[in-house]
């Protein structure tokens, strides 16, 4: 429809300009042909609206009424300029219609029946000038022309929805698969960050953590799997997954590569395999994020310098990201490190907030830390990534550890 319409209108002012500029003392002789082109140009214009089929039989009658006003008394084809412009008129304003009838099967049947009428007027009336196999052959010629551009464009149109079709199945697709993807890194997250810890602290006689705190850690982990076999909480809101397994004293156990995150070394950053992970319990509070890991702090006899502003402001998902990856980074330096202190800086800024956890411990070389660990790699770095956020870890052999933590506001 909107390419008809284009087509029409560039045909019908044309042929009206090609009528009144060669002769414009005669123009009052061909105003009827210049009234009937005016009401063409306003069906074309009307064409991609709801009622377009009807707006299309205006046209079309008001197509061959310019035609048949040349058969009037005084407006006779009698000059090239207006053999030319009733040529125009049926062989390009008219059969433009057939344009927005591209789609239908029956556009041969359409287009033969309605040029018969357009061939017999256009004939007529420029018999006079002696050019009617020239006009007949052009008409013929501008309505073939026509009803192969609407079923190109048809069956352009067709192939385009099905490419736009086939992106959006695609695009499902990806959007499936990442979602897919996302729940199993934040399964294998919650995993690091709990089960597997306590089963550690198991393992290890709980060296660290008294028998009742450990009761309630492995109580907790328990409920969180009911929940999460349940479809629990999904990436950016593992507060709400741990919120309601109860909460736990020692959300974790993680077996880190460092302090931070080391692997056979130690330092500061956040590791990757089991060790006791600072509990924040819930989601962190908007008026106190930190609660959860000054508790875990009391609780394994470890020193946190704070620097900066403890209370921020952020999203939920992100801010929680946040307070869990600083948690990790903890965790790491008390086990791995061999210091029982770390400093955290905590900065807004106008679009982010960024946490700075530092330790003096040994440190380690980032690349030594396996791949397939899950500290560095799943509950700090992707951790991070996931809400929109990033991590960076400095650290070498006897020089500590620097994680460098931030999150969009």
């Amino acid at each position: 429809m909107v390419c008809a319409r284009r087509f029409g209108i560039v045909f019908a002012v044309a042929s009206a300009l090609n009528l009144v500029i060669p002769g414009l003392s005669r123009t009052g002789m061909y105003l009827p042909v210049l009234a009937a082109l005016v009401v063409v140009i306003v069906g074309f214009s009307q064409l991609p609206s709801r009622h377009g089929m009807l707006w299309a039989g205006i046209t079309y009658a008001a197509g061959l009424l310019a035609l048949a006003a040349f058969l009037l008394p005084g407006a006779a084809v009698d000059s090239p300029s207006t053999v030319s412009t009733a040529t125009t008129i049926a062989s390009a304003t008219i059969a433009s219609l057939l344009v927005a009838f591209g789609h239908r099967r029956e556009l041969p049947v359409i287009a033969t029946v309605a040029m018969l009428p357009v061939i017999a007027i256009a004939a007529i009336a420029t018999a006079p000038f002696g050019r009617v196999a020239f006009v007949v052959l052009a008409i013929v010629g501008g309505w073939a022309g026509m009803a192969c551009a609407g079923i190109w464009l048809a069956r352009s149109e067709r192939g385009a929805e099905l490419g736009r079709q086939r992106l959006r199945q695609g695009f499902a697709e990806e959007r499936r698969s990442t979602e897919a993807e996302a729940e199993l890194r934040y399964g294998a997250r919650m995993m690091h960050d709990t089960v597997l810890a306590t089963l550690t602290l198991i393992a290890h006689q709980g060296r660290g953590v008294d028998a009742a705190a450990l009761r309630a850690q492995a109580a907790a982990d328990s409920a969180l799997l009911a929940q999460l076999r349940a479809g629990g909480a999904g990436e950016g809101g593992e507060g709400q997954a741990v919120a309601a397994a109860g909460g736990s004293l020692d959300e974790s156990a993680s077996e880190s590569e460092h302090g931070n995150g080391g692997g056979s070394e130690r330092g500061t950053g956040s590791g990757s395999g089991s060790g006791s992970q600072a509990s924040i319990g819930a989601a962190p509070s908007l008026a106190d994020p930190w609660a959860g890991v000054d508790a875990w702090c009391t609780t394994h006899a470890f020193t946190v310098d704070w620097h900066g502003d403890r209370v921020f402001d952020a999203a939920p998902a992100p801010r929680e990201a946040l307070v869990r990856a600083v948690a990790e980074c903890l965790e790491n330096v008390r086990r791995h490190s061999g210091e029982q202190r770390a400093e955290v800086t905590v900065s807004r800024h106008e679009a982010a907030v960024r946490a700075v956890v530092t330790d003096s411990g040994v440190g380690f070389e980032r690349k030594r830390v396996p791949p397939g660990r899950l500290g560095i790699a799943q509950s700090v770095e992707a951790r991070m990534r996931a809400a929109g956020g990033s991590a960076r870890i400095f650290s070498s052999p006897g020089r500590g550890t620097t994680v460098l933590l931030e999150v969009p506001r």
